[in-house]
């Protein structure tokens, strides 16, 4: 509910403002009727509570200039009104010169009343208490003897000897006061709800705003401004070129002309700053900057990226993932988390299998990127022509079967993250060029377009060839090697790391277990020999890829020698072959052996599998021979 305090000049009028107030009734208002009692200076103005105030003549004019947030109607006085005070002074004192004193509005039209009563009208325009002491003593000494005016003028009148008739207000300006004050203030809360909303978006603005009026003085700054640029204390109404010269809004409201894109320095920060004129029909009033730290706005994209092209695109693992006691992984271990701590380009060296991606992606989430995404790419996956787009992107139309809307490139989705190359080494020598320049400028370029996008990007590179080989060879880019190879690790080979193979196992077997809903298993010792013995070309890849086969073919809950043996195909991988023999003369030897050198006879080969209760695998390590040999002498058989 709003209020509207009502300062009354004289006691009469108290029964008329109640009264037409009653009148309108509307709950929404309540009124204070405040007496002055001809002494507006004692009021307190600014320890009013109020929505807005009515007041008339001298009052008003001390209310206006006090009380700066809380709007004020002026009570009208109209010609009605003076007429009415003009014809009482002739009926009272017979008197054909009268004086009218007070506020301009009091006074306004006065002039033409005797042309309509017949009496010399002397106005004069007052708005305080001392102006109008002057004026009341000059009309005395120029023969006036009767003065109409308001509560001021005839309180001095009647102190200086002079008669006085007071004006008083109609009850139709009473009551167009009241509505004037309803508008006003209706008005005016609209216009600071609209204010405070242009406010509160300015401050919650990402962006700095800086707007300056026609003599280029600053008259709004927002709160990232004023953060952005380190200023401290009231900044409106001072010289904007003086202040913020980086800016350059002067030469805006000089010119006209808007200019986008300028990166200049403020402070100890690049900004990017657009600035434009602002015009009122043609017209330049004022001109506008708005501006955002440079690192901002790299974060923000980065953020939108990874919005727009959701792909999963992060990190796995970390050190903790990687297991293993031996001093050969605990040194990688160490040298990578040396790495993290930087942001230098790494290249990953090591064998088919042997974790380099672990190592990458362990890198990256124990770094300052691990917030950012982590792109992982294998270069030897695809053919040159699409191995370009997939790195860098391309618009659409940039070539057949393209995409309309074009395609981001994994340097762009990796931005302020990581993204590890692996296998490098495959990329022709023309795309070595180009990934040697993103790496120099930190930047790229989609296929058909010619807009150059800036990247801020670790990259983690890893090899399992002999890279300084491939540059003997001219296969190999020296330039680009030395781009990549900042920092290099090298990650061991399993048969390097003396007691891991077993303790990876034992993990890897329990997790397959597990996920194939299968009973946990025990490895008997001569299985765990065997395991520990072989030299496991595929490192841990390998390892894991028998642990989930054991998971599923060994139906005992011991994994013994001979279901390890018959995990390996030999078939398909000679080495294998190689640790079955080997395996097998290890052990003891076979009462079958000698005869498995010839094709055994159908007998001897029931006799065997009836022993192992046709287990083929046992069987065939009994016999000394592989599964395949013995699933041939069946088939022929």
């Amino acid at each position: 509910m709003a209020k509207i305090t009502f300062m009354v000049p004289y006691s009469d009028i108290f029964e008329d403002i109640q009264e037409v107030f009653t009148q309108q009734n509307d709950c929404n208002w309540t009124i204070e009727l405040l007496a002055i009692d001809g002494v507006p200076r004692r009021i307190d103005y600014k320890k009013l509570k109020t929505d807005v105030v009515v007041a008339r003549g001298m009052t008003a004019s001390m209310a206006e200039r006090v009380m700066e947030d809380i709007p004020v109607i002026r009570l009208p006085v109209s010609g009605y009104d003076v007429i009415r005070a003009v014809l009482e002074c002739q009926t009272r004192y017979k008197s054909q010169r009268v004086a009218i004193v007070g506020t301009e509005d009091m006074v306004y039209g006065a002039r033409s009343i005797n042309e309509i009563t017949g009496i010399e009208i002397v106005t004069s325009i007052v708005d305080n208490e001392e102006a109008a002491r002057k004026s009341l003593t000059a009309i005395k000494n120029d023969g006036i003897t009767i003065v109409c005016g308001g509560v001021v003028s005839t309180r001095i009148a009647e102190q200086i000897g002079l008669k006085t008739v007071f004006i008083k207000t109609g009850r139709e300006a009473i009551y167009q006061a009241l509505i004037e004050a309803k508008r006003t203030y209706f008005v005016k809360k609209q216009e600071q709800e609209r204010s405070e909303r242009f406010r509160t978006i300015l401050d919650y603005a990402i962006e700095g705003v800086v707007a300056v009026n026609e003599q280029g003085n600053i008259n709004l700054i927002n709160a990232s401004a004023t953060e952005i640029t380190g200023l401290e204390g009231k900044m409106e109404g001072k010289p904007a070129d003086k202040v913020l010269p980086e800016l350059r809004l002067g030469r805006v409201l000089a010119t006209g002309v808007a200019e986008v894109g300028e990166i200049k320095t403020l402070g100890d920060r690049q900004v990017i700053i657009n600035n434009a004129p602002i015009a009122v029909k043609g017209q330049v009033v004022g001109a506008i900057a708005t501006f955002q730290p440079v690192s901002s706005i790299q974060e923000l994209e980065g953020k939108i990226r990874r919005k727009i092209y959701p792909q999963g695109h992060s990190a796995k693992f970390s050190f903790s993932n990687i297991f293993g006691k031996s001093r050969a992984i605990g040194r990688a271990i160490e040298i990578a988390k040396e790495y993290s701590a930087v942001d230098s380009n790494v290249l990953i060296v090591g064998e088919t299998g042997a974790g380099k991606e672990m190592f990458s992606q362990s890198i990256h989430s124990a770094s300052d990127r691990a917030a950012g995404p982590f792109v992982a790419f294998n270069c030897a996956a695809l053919p040159e022509n699409l191995l370009e787009s997939e790195l860098f992107g391309y618009v659409g139309g940039a070539f057949t079967g393209a995409a309309k809307e074009g395609k981001a490139g994994l340097f762009e989705l990796a931005h302020k993250g990581t993204i590890f190359l692996d296998e490098i080494s495959e990329i022709s020598i023309k795309m070595q060029g180009r990934l040697l320049r993103v790496l120099q400028e930190r930047e790229i370029m989609r296929l058909g377009d010619r807009k150059i996008i800036p990247i801020d990007v670790r990259v983690i590179a890893a090899t399992n060839r002999d890279l300084g080989e491939m540059i003997r060879e001219k296969a190999f880019r020296p330039d680009l090697y030395y781009r990549l190879d900042v920092l290099e690790l090298h990650v061991p080979p399993l048969r390097e790391r003396t007691g891991d193979v077993l303790q990876l196992f034992e993990y890897f077997l329990h997790s397959y277990c597990s996920r194939f809903g299968k009973p946990d298993k025990t490895i008997e010792p001569a299985a765990q020999q065997l395991l520990d013995r072989y030299s496991w070309p595929g490192n841990v890849r390998e390892l894991m890829n028998i642990a989930e086969r054991l998971a599923v073919i060994a139906y005992s809950d011991t994994i013994t020698k001979e279901d390890v043996l018959s995990a390996f195909n030999p078939e398909k991988d000679a080495l294998a072959a190689g640790l079955e023999v080997n395996a097998a003369k290890s052990s003891e030897p076979s009462p079958y052996t000698a005869k498995s050198k010839q094709k055994l006879d159908k007998a001897i080969l029931l006799e065997v599998l009836q022993d192992v209760n046709y287990h083929y695998a046992k069987a065939a390590a009994k016999l000394g021979i592989s599964r395949t040999t013995l699933w041939r002498w069946l088939k022929e058989m």
